[in-house]
């Protein structure tokens, strides 16, 4: 009898629990526009780019040994900053997208805001890279102005393609897409142009290729950790290539172009597999278009013969 008590009172109070739990929040204040979010990152961005160009820091040379050999690796005021406002873009990415209806639906959501975060750290690094190397004064503005316009409109189409399906989520897509070849061939450039080890450049063009890859791939299936994999798979096969063409005395232009034909077909073919819309007739358009652009970057990319 005391038993069939306890559990009926364990039952009313896990209801009451239940009740509870399902009950609307109250309101906390006026709710966030995810546009003003949007323009203070942003503006905290350009203003942390333009201190960037005020400042010099002394160069720090990281020497480390791997598989036998030294590395070098320089650690500048470019790169510093360079890093430390990609965490800030990233952090601005995931502020914003967490705004949207569809994280507040369905909070387990909440773990793929990380795909949102690589397009708006490339868009930030080029950035970093660019802006010192333009001629000082109204040019120099104009290309900072410039970044954050493109950085405050990566953040607008990430947040339209947060749910598929929503109004103008195919345009938002395509602004996205072409911001990830572009930000993925300049930062190949900047890779390959180095000259650097194997090692070192074959890791940043496979992280670079991985993390692009997320963000084009992110919209096409609802699995995170497959669309990681994918990309990873992406990645290393990058990082092979460019270990390969470290051993073709190849212009930077021509390495870069032909890495961004590489990424663009493994990502072409990631995207017909995760639709499952892979089949032959997929893979010879992919290859007579891999046929027609190697023969355009022989005609125009230097030192390709």
């Amino acid at each position: 009898m005391l038993r069939e008590s306890l559990w009926a009172y364990w039952d009313a109070l896990r209801w009451r629990l239940d009740a509870r739990s399902q009950r609307p929040a109250a309101p906390t204040g006026k709710p966030v526009d995810y546009r003003d979010r949007i323009s203070v990152v942003t503006w905290l961005i350009v203003f942390g780019l333009g201190l960037s160009l005020l400042y010099a820091l002394p160069t720090t040379v990281i020497t480390f040994n791997a598989l036998g050999s030294p590395i070098s690796l320089p650690v500048t005021e470019t790169s510093v900053a360079a890093a430390f406002l990609a965490l800030l873009a990233a952090t601005g990415a995931d502020s914003v997208v967490s705004l949207h209806p569809a994280f507040a639906v369905a909070r387990r959501r909440r773990d793929w805001n990380w795909t949102f975060w690589a397009l708006p750290m490339a868009l930030v690094i080029i950035a970093a890279f660019v802006l010192p190397l333009a001629p000082a004064g109204i040019i120099q503005v104009l290309a900072l102005l410039g970044s954050g316009g493109l950085l405050a409109l990566a953040y607008f189409c990430l947040y339209a393609t947060v749910e598929r399906g929503q109004a103008g989520f195919r345009r938002a897509r395509f602004v996205l897409d072409a911001l990830a070849y572009g930000s993925a061939l300049v930062l190949f450039l900047f890779v390959y142009q180095t000259r650097t080890r194997s090692l070192l450049s074959g890791t940043l063009v496979a992280m670079t290729a991985i993390l692009l890859a997320v963000e084009i791939l992110r919209s096409i299936v609802d699995r995170p950790r497959l669309v990681l994999n994918y990309s990873v798979i992406i990645g290393l096969i990058l990082g092979q290539v460019t270990w390969a063409l470290n051993y073709w005395l190849l212009p930077g232009l021509t390495g870069g172009l032909l890495l961004l034909l590489i990424f663009y077909l493994l990502v072409g073919i990631a995207q017909q597999g995760l639709q499952n819309r892979l089949n032959r007739r997929v893979l010879l358009e992919f290859a007579i278009f891999a046929v027609v652009a190697l023969i355009l970057i022989g005609l125009v990319g230097p030192g390709f013969g």
